[in-house]
């Protein structure tokens, strides 16, 4: 019986504690500054059923980012209309049959160029948000970690990331030396933030800030029906200050999506 009881608790205190560390603690303070807002989603193609995309373009829209950057995109034909209505272009990851990513704004881009990480499609792209020009990494990982083996129900498992963030890793720190650091990374990382690797990035390339963990909300973003892991990510520099994210919910798509504001001095 002690044993059990023993187990019980065990297993009841690290529920409680994978539960609070799945909290954000709130934004942070901020000096005067440019304030820039970006989003990130991953938008399941365009979504479900007919009218998928209309619903989940409504929500963009509503919010009115001012970079928006996509994980799994829907086909130029929706796409396109929807990029004229909120007078945005775009730049998109043109190594696959399907475009894995889109990077969009009413503000200059410029593809500064696709980056080689192994089991991820990567691109940087330079954003001039009124006047500050941001570097971004957007990343799309894929499902499977292992050549070997085929893996589902582990596929968030932290180790099988190691190698993919390590690479991440050193792609900042490689920047940082040239003098061109990044500011902001993010994407569908099908990693959880616990993942081995991610820890370098608190470090990396002068360190990232993971910008859920400065909301007031649940952090998880799949399944958005039951979001246990969050597997999206938004990474935002520490040299930038009042960092801020709302995550958010649209049964259209599997994924949350998430809204991050932070201040450029």
């Amino acid at each position: 019986p002690r044993f059990r009881f023993s187990l019980t608790l065990i297993g009841l205190v690290v529920s409680i504690w994978g539960a609070i560390s799945m909290m954000g603690w709130g934004g942070s303070h901020a000096e005067s500054g440019t304030e820039v807002t970006v989003l990130h989603w991953n938008v399941y193609w365009g979504g479900k059923g007919k009218d998928g995309w209309q619903s989940i373009s409504d929500d963009i829209e509503q919010m009115q980012p001012d970079v928006a950057v996509l994980s799994e995109p829907p086909l130029s034909y929706k796409l396109n209309p929807f990029l004229k209505q909120m007078g945005w272009s775009t730049i998109q990851y043109q190594g696959r049959r399907k475009n894995t990513l889109a990077v969009c704004s009413s503000w200059p881009l410029q593809l500064e160029g696709y980056v080689r990480i192994d089991n991820a499609d990567a691109m940087t792209v330079i954003v001039t948000v009124r006047g500050q020009p941001l570097r971004l990494l957007a990343v799309d990982a894929g499902r499977n970690m292992s050549k070997r083996l085929v893996i589902h129900s582990k596929q968030v498992l932290p180790r099988w990331r190691t190698p993919m963030l390590t690479e991440i890793a050193q792609t900042l720190v490689a920047y940082q030396d040239q003098g061109q650091p990044i500011d902001l990374i993010a994407g569908d990382f099908n990693a959880i933030s616990l993942s081995l690797g991610f820890d370098a990035f608190d470090q990396a390339g002068g360190g990232y800030h993971l910008a859920s963990k400065f909301s007031l909300d649940w952090r998880g973003t799949w399944k958005s029906y039951l979001p246990l892991y969050d597997l999206d990510h938004v990474w935002v520099h520490k040299r930038f200050q009042g960092l801020r994210a709302t995550l958010f919910t649209n049964l259209k798509s599997d994924h949350r999506g998430q809204l991050v504001r932070f201040v450029v001095p």
